[in-house]
């Protein structure tokens, strides 16, 4: 016996509301067989992905906003992590390893002290190490893109030259959108070809989390409307072999931040319908 539910998850001002059935009570799963290498379905890579680009996108929701930035650390040639394997993919693989460790080992703890040291507050960031250019779908030179609240930019620049070089640090300021999926899925469009289960973004510890709602029972699968004052970001709509709908998304951007009132959620009421 299953059940059709809603619920929410709120990150920041972005609110995604998701219908889907689930079961009733203890559920017999059958064992999973062996799974070969490279089994996977387009259709299932393309649905991790998805996942992917979404956890990243509540992080940086609930984390960041107008006023922070979105930065590229490159490399000049004098520090660039030359690997020295004769074959390219194993001299691309000793790159990718010896930049991400300058990153996760020297660069950022120097910035965690730093920042810490001079605001007196725990860095947030979330970040990648990037091999690829979506724009020429190639292989690129390892560089690393990284979300850094206001404050810690001239922080980073300062850090930054030790392990990059002069002018190296390539800042973006983030919009007001609320919503940076936008952001999350370019930062995950920078990796390929990275082996299945390894972590294409890493983030900081302590930082903010989204917020899940408890699921609460509905009669309509596809009755997903936007909250009052909403902004409609995407909707889809999930279906099974026979064409029916299974379960239902949308995701929106409020004017502003979700509030919680008595350890309660308090969402605004959802937009009416307009009658025909």
């Amino acid at each position: 016996m299953r059940r059709l539910v809603k619920y929410y998850i709120i990150s920041g001002r972005t609110v995604e509301e998701k219908r889907s059935w689930i079961p009733l009570g203890p559920t017999y799963r059958r064992p999973r067989g062996t799974r070969r290498a490279g089994a996977s379905t387009l259709k299932k890579i393309k649905a991790n992905e998805r996942s992917c680009v979404l956890n990243l996108a509540r992080t940086i929701n609930c984390n960041f906003g107008v006023g922070d930035w979105f930065i590229a650390l490159k490399y000049d040639d004098a520090h660039y992590p030359t690997g020295t394997a004769t074959d390219p993919d194993q001299r691309r693989e000793e790159e990718y390893q010896a930049a991400k460790a300058i990153l996760t080992k020297k660069f950022l703890p120097k910035l965690r002290k730093e920042y810490e040291k001079q605001t007196g507050k725990k860095l947030p960031a979330v970040w990648v190490t990037a091999n690829w250019s979506p724009r020429h779908k190639h292989w690129s030179r390892i560089h690393h893109h990284i979300v850094l609240p206001n404050d810690a930019l001239p922080i980073a620049e300062k850090v930054w030259k030790r392990f990059g070089g002069l002018g190296t640090v390539h800042p973006e300021p983030m919009t007001n959108e609320g919503d940076y999926t936008k952001v999350a899925q370019y930062m995950i469009d920078n990796v390929q070809g990275r082996p299945s289960g390894e972590n294409k973004w890493s983030s900081c510890r302590g930082m903010l989390k989204p917020v899940i709602t408890e699921p609460v029972e509905v009669s309509d699968v596809e009755d997903v409307q936007p909250l009052e004052g909403g902004i409609i970001k995407d909707v889809m709509n999930y279906q099974d072999e026979d064409g029916r709908t299974v379960s239902a998304y949308l995701r929106q951007t409020l004017p502003e931040k979700v509030k919680i009132r008595g350890g309660q959620i308090v969402l605004p009421k959802r937009r009416r319908r307009k009658s025909a």
